[in-house]
């Protein structure tokens, strides 16, 4: 409670007319932007202001609807659910579960129940009164050492190229697969102009409407610096920026309108900055950028083995139950799926011990997303079978895209890390629907499971 007293918490108020002053305001966003800082004095930020123009957060862990939510377009309460929806930590490489507390009244919480319809998801409750949120700690238990685990530490096989100069000079634009010819026409004049309406967010009222106009590019140049940076901050490359212009040039000259063409007259200054130009140059750069930005490395055994049991204590919010086959005091569960999972692992009889593996510990394996950046996830369960054998085991409910390049990338640790340390690790994939249908009551019942 410290952390969030005094001048470690800044609440922000409004006068009747819901203003405040101009400094005030200027000094709030400036702490809202670096509240995530390590050198932040403020821990946490209380507002009503997070929905106004300028307020443009990524950080709200907590909604609290008071209003009446009483308008038939919801836009407000989809407003409301949305800044609380945005990732704070989107470019971070791990795999971390973010999560946002939504609270309100019943108009607001109905329409959090019609998501749930719609998305065909259902969130976590928590009833105020009914329910009790208990705070534990999660530390490795020592009269239970003979359940430890060790998991070996290789070193990583996957590394991002500091410079992809040498792959930029050697790419054949002409080679491109896919890439439609561009018509050689100026831009649409009415593209180039946009309407801005300031509205009020309660009453919707109009406040202000005004019409802007986007200058035209006036050099060839101009629209290729421009494609190279999109371009560099595509493939989070921002130093091949040189490296790129001379393709990207000769892209737009030799291949992009299906015939040689000279850039630099006024009418293909506009071909080349129309947005069906930009799409298709950066585009086609970005993907066969991709491709070239991982180096696979050499594994190598840089830890004959790390013990759970090193884990810090940790607090724990969220489900948990006692095992006697884990090292820990408490398995700490996210979701239900797991939960039933773990009570597997305990009663199976021959799974000799086993753990949730919790972030503290640190394990992760890197592997490569479906945009081709380096990526690492965090396994869900580490068991150990009684002939010896060393199990990942990763529950799933529901899939996202990277999921197949995460189990390419689990098993080929294994394969290392058996080939490494002798001791035999596999991987396996518990999907939630085929898990209960299967109903196993041994780990080898597992073996039905198989990756794709």
């Amino acid at each position: 409670p410290e952390e969030f007293a005094a001048e470690r918490l800044l609440v922000i108020h409004t006068d009747r007319s819901g203003d405040i002053s101009k400094s005030m305001v200027e000094d709030a966003r400036l702490v809202a932007r670096e509240v995530d800082r390590p050198d932040s004095p403020v821990n946490a930020i209380v507002s009503v202001l997070m929905l106004r123009e300028g307020w443009d957060v990524q950080n709200v862990t907590v909604v609290v609807g008071l209003r009446p939510y009483n308008a038939k377009a919801n836009i407000l309460p989809e407003q409301t659910i949305g800044r609380g929806l945005r990732r704070m930590f989107r470019d971070i490489a791990v795999d971390y579960t973010e999560r946002v507390d939504i609270i309100g009244n019943k108009g607001f919480l109905s329409f959090v129940d019609q998501l749930e319809k719609e998305e065909d998801y259902a969130l976590e409750t928590f009833e105020l009164g009914k329910d009790k949120l208990e705070i534990v700690t999660i530390a490795f238990d020592p009269d239970k050492l003979e359940m430890d685990i060790s998991v070996p530490v290789l070193s990583p096989i996957l590394q991002r190229k500091k410079t992809l100069a040498e792959e930029i000079a050697a790419l054949d634009v002409r080679r491109f697969p896919g890439v439609p010819v561009l018509p050689v026409r100026a831009g649409d004049d009415a593209a180039r102009k946009f309407t801005y309406e300031g509205r009020d967010i309660v009453t919707l009222e109009k406040l202000i409407q005004r019409e802007y106009t986007i200058p035209e590019p006036q050099t060839a140049q101009e629209v290729i610096s421009y494609y190279a940076k999109r371009i560099a901050s595509d493939v989070k490359l921002p130093a091949q920026f040189a490296s790129l212009v001379p393709k990207i040039r000769e892209f737009l000259e030799e291949v992009a309108f299906g015939k040689k063409v000279d850039i630099e007259t006024p009418e293909m200054v506009r071909a080349i900055a129309t947005n069906v130009a930009q799409y298709v140059t950066v585009t086609s750069f970005a993907k066969a950028l991709r491709g070239r930005l991982i180096e696979e490395l050499t594994p190598a055994l840089v830890q004959a083995g790390r013990l759970l049991s090193e884990t810090p204590p940790f607090p724990f919010a969220r489900d948990t139950f006692a095992a006697r086959k884990t090292v820990f005091n408490l398995v700490a569960v996210e979701n239900k799926f797991e939960t039933r999972f773990a009570h597997f692992l305990e009663d199976a009889n021959d799974v000799a011990r086993f753990a949730k593996l919790p972030s503290r510990f640190g394990f992760t394996i890197d592997y490569v997303d479906a945009q081709g950046n380096l990526r690492y996830y965090e396994p869900d369960f580490v068991a150990v079978l009684l002939d010896g054998t060393h199990c990942l085991a990763e529950t799933k409910g529901r899939e996202d895209p990277d999921v197949k390049f995460k189990d390419r990338a689990a098993v080929i640790w294994c394969e290392n890390a058996t080939m490494l340390t002798g001791t035999i690790w596999r991987y396996l994939k518990v999907p939630q629907k085929e898990f209960e249908k299967l109903e196993p009551s041994d780990f080898a019942d597992l073996g039905a499971l198989v990756i794709d």
